[in-house]
């Protein structure tokens, strides 16, 4: 919009607020089944799954986007629980610096944080995972739960 005042031009900028578009994130979902189910089985127990992942994630303010339906991937051999892994803590250069100058070496000492994965054929139970779209206007941010805060 252009404004004329006693010679002088003004232009007045009018900026909309900003919107909250909807944003679609890709959810997934585990879930247990014993080994080598058959095949319709496997498809009336991802419907029931579906529905009960829908229906959880609408609780929490999540709306599914049916555009998109499902999608099941799997098995995968079942992880008996989830396992914290803590990093030992690495030695700063200045740590270092007296026993570099002594003639000690520091070397990587090569461990593995990953944990070993059973094969499929010997897990007990086989996980499948359901994923599907879901829409939110918020921008979600995580903060740690207080028991996961270390200081």
């Amino acid at each position: 919009m252009i404004e004329q005042h006693g010679g002088k031009v003004m232009t007045t900028i009018i900026l909309p607020p900003p919107t909250r578009d909807k944003r679609g994130y890709r959810l997934r979902c585990r879930f247990k089944s014993d080994p080598y189910p058959m095949e319709s089985r496997l498809d009336r127990e991802k419907v029931v799954i579906a529905e009960k992942f829908v229906a959880d994630m609408h609780k929490q303010g999540w709306e599914h986007d049916g555009r998109y339906g499902f999608k099941l991937t799997g098995p995968f051999p079942m992880i008996p629980a989830p396992i914290t892994i803590r990093p030992r803590r690495m030695r700063t250069a200045r740590e270092m610096l007296s026993g570099v100058m002594q003639g000690q070496r520091f070397r990587d000492e090569g461990e593995n944080y990953a944990q070993p994965m059973p094969k499929l054929v010997f897990s007990e139970y086989w996980e499948y995972e359901i994923s599907a779209i879901f829409v939110r206007e918020e921008i979600l941010t995580e903060y740690p739960d207080p028991h996961e805060e270390e200081r």
